[in-house]
């Protein structure tokens, strides 16, 4: 049997007959076991997790009680779904990124295990700067990379899986007379 699932929504495979979804009795779905989808009577979702709804169902059990956390309205009384309820402030970011890379490396020459260890620096002292703007919800991710200069050229990307409407990102070049550094802020809404 297909056991497709997608990003969303929810479909069933399989044909509907008198003793339920292909030979299942009534009400129970047979991905309610395998997979999260919508039972064919009562509605609602079955779960794959161990003790979840559908195991209960399949069991013949009462569905387990589940508290209030986490579900809609969770901490705060926002619904997650609807998204921030702020947008991140990426120019607060720019600014913190431009005062914290220019404070540290104006004057510093390019020695590699010294650049290492204060690309770590740099990336914690950013990522309390960006916290300390008490944005709810939000994940940060901050990346440097620091390198020489001497008439090269490098392309640095990065690929990520995130919802365009939320989470966003701000970066930052700065340039020495021996050394550039790059730095990235990634900031993911948390739903």
């Amino acid at each position: 049997m297909d056991h497709r699932r997608s990003v969303g929504t929810h479909e069933a495979v399989g044909t509907p007959t008198v003793g339920g979804w292909n030979g299942c009795p009534p009400g129970l779905h047979p991905f309610a076991l395998g997979g999260t989808t919508q039972g064919r009577e009562g509605g609602g979702h079955l779960s794959s997790a161990p003790g979840g709804r559908g195991a209960a169902l399949a069991a013949g059990l009462p569905p387990p009680l589940i508290s209030g956390a986490g579900m809609h309205g969770g901490a705060g009384g926002t619904d997650p779904r609807l998204g921030p309820p702020k947008r991140f402030p990426v120019a607060a970011v720019d600014d913190i990124l431009k005062d914290v890379l220019g404070s540290y490396l104006r004057e510093q020459p390019y020695e590699p295990t010294r650049c290492r260890d204060m690309a770590k620096d740099l990336a914690e002292v950013i990522k309390a700067r960006v916290k300390d703007l008490m944005i709810p919800r939000y994940k940060i991710v901050v990346v440097i990379h620091i390198g020489q200069l001497n008439e090269q050229s490098m392309q640095i990307g990065s690929r990520c899986l995130w919802d365009p409407a939320s989470d966003t990102f701000s970066s930052y070049v700065f340039k020495n007379m021996s050394l550039f550094a790059l730095a990235t802020v990634y900031a993911v809404y948390f739903e």
